[in-house]
C-alpha cells in the first residue's frame, strides 16, 4: 500500500491470477504530519497488524479529512476485514477528496463486486480500463448474482480418495462433473472442454499468472445455474482456462469453487469424515459459531480476505515467530509452503535442490524442508513436511498484507475446518483423542 499513482488489482484463481491493469492517477501533495501518520499505518499493514493500521488511519482522517491517501488506506484495511459498510464510505470519501485515484477505485470495484453490485463495478471498471471484466459483469444485467434457490444448507461428500475437497456438481441444468472447493481460488473456474460441451459464450479475455509465475490465458463467461442436491445457485461469473493436465494422473475436475462463491456460506470442510457443508451466510456478522461437540478440541482465528481473494490467516513457526499465510485447500500434496523471502527471514535451508510439484496453476519447482513446530489456530505439529515454493511477487508483496506462505489440506486433515465469512473467523475441530 506504499505511496504509488499506479496500481494492478490482481483477481486471483486457483493457482492463477486475473490482471486487470489500470489507468494511472495523478499523484497529490502531503503534508509531513499526515505522511508520519500515514507511514507508520502503512508499517502496521505491513506486519499484518490491520486494527492498529486503522486506528492510526482514523486518527489521520479526522484530523486532515482533505487527505484522501488516509481514507484510501482506511477503506483498503475494511475491504480485508470484511466491514463492507466502512470500506464503502471511506473509499468513496477518498475518491471525492482525490479525484482519479485509481487504486481507491479499483477497491472499489472489488467491493462493489462482492457485495453483487455488478452493474456499479462495470461502469468503474470501464473508466480504469478493465473493458473485459466490465463486459462480463454487465452481462448479467438487472438479475442478481449468486441467486440462491433451495434449502438453505447443503451436505455433499466428496468424491475420489485424494486429499482435495471435491464434490459432484450439476452444471447450467445440463451436465453433471466434479468440483475442487478451493480456497486458493478467487472465483468459479470452469475447464475449457466443459465450457464448450455446455456451449457457454465467452465475454472476453483475460491474462492469467500461474504456479510459478507462469503466465497462461483464460476465457470470462456468465455461467446460467450451479446445483448442489436440492439447492440450486443461479447468475454465477466464470473463468474458463484449461484444468487438465497430463501430469495430474488420479485426479479428476472439472470445475473450482473459489473464495468468490464460497463467501455466500458458512463453509465447512470435515477433513475426516469426507464432507462438505454449505449453509446460506448472513452479511449482519452477529452469528456465533456452533459449540464445540464432546470430546472436540476447538478453536478459531481471525481471517482476513485480500482484494484478490486470498484467505489470510495468522500462523506461528520457528520459536513463536509469527506469519500470515493463506489457505489454500486447493493444495493436496503440501502441508505448508514457504515463500523464499519467508524461509530466508527464518533461517530456514532447503535440504535438496528440488522437486517438482503439480498445482492447478501448473507444475513448479519447489524445495523440501522440515519445520520442528507449526502452530495454528491452537494446534500444533511437530516434524511438519513442508516445502519453500516460487510465489508471484504479486501475490507474496502486492496483496495488501505481507503473506508468507500457504496452508494447504495436507495440514488441514485431521480436522473439521470451517470458514465463516460472515464473522471473518475460521474455525477448527477435532476430536481429543486425535490430538
Amino acid at each position: 500500500m506504499g505511496r504509488s499513482t499506479g496500481w494492478k488489482a490482481a483477481l486471483r484463481l486457483s493457482g492463477l491470477i486475473l490482471l486487470l491493469s489500470l489507468a494511472r492517477g495523478a499523484a497529490l501533495p502531503w503534508s509531513a504530519h499526515a505522511l508520519d501518520l500515514l507511514a507508520q499505518a502503512r508499517q502496521q499493514v505491513a506486519e499484518g497488524n490491520l486494527e492498529e493500521a486503522a486506528r492510526l488511519a482514523r486518527k489521520e482522517a479526522v484530523v486532515h479529512p482533505e487527505e484522501g491517501e488516509s481514507w484510501k488506506l482506511l477503506g483498503a484495511v475494511a475491504l480485508q476485514r470484511g466491514d463492507w459498510p466502512q470500506a464503502e464510505r471511506a473509499l468513496e470519501r477518498a475518491l471525492r477528496v482525490r479525484g482519479r485515484d485509481p487504486e481507491a477505485a479499483s477497491l472499489l470495484a472489488v467491493l462493489w463486486r462482492r457485495e453483487g453490485r455488478f452493474r456499479d463495478a462495470a461502469d468503474l471498471l470501464r473508466l480504469l480500463g478493465g473493458e473485459a471484466e466490465a463486459d462480463q459483469l454487465a452481462g448479467f444485467g438487472r438479475e442478481a448474482p449468486f441467486l440462491q434457490r433451495g434449502p438453505d444448507e447443503i451436505q455433499l461428500d466428496w468424491v475420489g480418495s485424494g486429499l482435495r475437497p471435491v464434490v459432484p456438481v450439476l452444471v447450467g441444468g445440463k451436465r453433471w462433473a466434479n468440483f475442487l472447493v478451493d480456497t486458493g481460488a478467487s472465483c468459479v473456474v470452469l475447464d475449457r472442454r466443459l465450457a464448450e460441451e455446455i456451449r457457454l459464450p465467452p465475454a472476453g479475455s483475460a491474462q492469467l499468472i500461474g504456479a510459478g509465475a507462469r503466465s497462461a490465458s483464460g476465457k470470462l463467461g456468465r455461467l446460467d445455474s450451479l446445483r448442489f442436491g436440492a439447492t440450486e445457485v443461479r447468475n454465477i461469473p466464470v473463468v474458463v482456462v484449461d484444468l487438465r493436465q497430463p501430469e495430474r494422473v488420479g485426479e479428476s475436475f472439472d470445475g473450482i469453487l473459489g473464495s468468490e462463491f464460497l463467501q455466500h456460506f458458512v463453509v465447512t470442510l470435515d477433513y475426516p469424515r469426507r464432507r462438505l457443508s454449505l449453509q446460506k451466510a448472513e452479511r449482519s456478522g452477529t452469528g456465533r459459531s456452533a459449540p464445540a461437540s464432546a470430546g472436540v478440541r476447538a478453536a478459531e482465528v481471525p481471517l482476513r480476505l485480500t482484494p484478490g481473494g486470498l484467505l489470510v490467516v495468522p500462523m506461528e513457526v520457528a520459536s513463536r515467530e509469527r506469519l500470515l499465510v493463506f489457505l489454500d485447500t486447493g493444495a493436496a500434496e503440501t502441508a505448508l509452503a514457504l515463500s523464499r523471502r519467508a524461509a530466508r527471514r527464518l533461517g530456514l535451508t532447503p535440504s535438496s535442490r528440488g522437486d517438482r510439484y503439480f498445482g492447478v496453476g501448473g507444475r513448479y519447482l519447489a524445495s523440501p524442508i522440515l519445520l520442528p513446530e507449526v502452530r495454528f489456530a491452537g494446534f500444533s505439529a511437530h516434524h511438519l513436511s513442508g516445502v519453500i515454493a516460487p510465489f508471484p511477487q504479486r501475490i507474496e508483496q502486492g496483496e495488501g498484507l505481507p503473506l508468507g506462505g500457504f496452508l494447504g489440506s495436507g495440514f488441514c486433515r485431521r480436522f473439521r475446518v470451517t470458514i465463516d465469512f460472515s464473522r471473518m473467523r475460521v474455525r477448527l475441530a477435532m476430536p481429543e483423542r486425535e490430538t
